[in-house]
């Protein structure tokens, strides 16, 4: 801790205090972002989940079907396809207006407060920068009136706080960087994986209603 003082106070205690700040709110955003798209939002095994349903849809257990999608939640998947088989009886029209708004409604969850991290990775930099240019202006004015030993001092003092400033800034600004990556790849693959199986279920119940048609045909006749 005495060494963390020390770096705070040699790269100048206000551009430190405002990096830390920056840090601490992108280190709660990963967390955050973290926390629902691995824990909550993402439905880790859709293949298998998609494939029970099928077979539910098929032999028109759409109340089975309904339950394991309610069961499932919070997972963002299956809080779109109960929208679309509680409509199974509909026309397909109907069912993919239903999904289509509960899927408006899943993806700003999945989309929220992402771009947030590139804003912190850009005031982390710039934070970084003012430090440099405080710390290059103490090194000038040294320059210009002290004399001696006490000019080496305190040159070294404002070339260290120039560094210590940008050092922070720029490694606050990687990691906001990089986790904004590691989510952005995430969320395109927890929205494509709604959009690929919603288009999915309705292709499912469009089959299963021709299905119901055709065998009503042939009892007819």
């Amino acid at each position: 801790m005495e060494k963390i003082s020390q770096l705070f106070h040699e790269g100048g205690l206000p551009v430190m205090l405002s990096i830390t700040a920056t840090l601490l709110l992108t280190l709660v955003l990963i967390v955050e972002r973290f926390i629902r798209y691995w824990g909550q939002y993402d439905l880790a095994d859709s293949a298998s989940f998609m494939s029970h349903i099928q077979k539910m849809v098929m032999n028109n257990s759409i109340e089975n079907a309904i339950r394991m999608c309610r069961k499932a939640k919070p997972k963002l998947l299956p809080e779109v396809l109960v929208q679309g088989l509680m409509r199974a009886n509909d026309s397909p029209e109907e069912i993919s207006l239903a999904m289509d708004y509960a899927t408006l409604e899943a993806i700003p969850k999945v989309t929220a407060r992402v771009g947030f991290l590139g804003t912190t990775a850009n005031v982390a930099t710039l934070l970084g920068l003012l430090g440099t240019l405080f710390g290059l202006m103490k090194s000038f004015a040294a320059a210009a009136t002290a004399t001696g030993a006490q000019k080496q001092t305190l040159l070294a003092e404002g070339i260290a706080e120039a560094l210590i400033a940008t050092s922070f800034g720029l490694g606050t600004a990687l990691l906001a960087l990089l986790c904004y990556g590691i989510l952005m790849t995430k969320q395109t693959q927890i929205v494509d994986d709604i959009n690929a199986n919603a288009a999915r279920l309705l292709h499912m119940l469009y089959n299963r209603k021709m299905k119901i048609h055709r065998g009503g045909s042939d009892r007819a006749e």
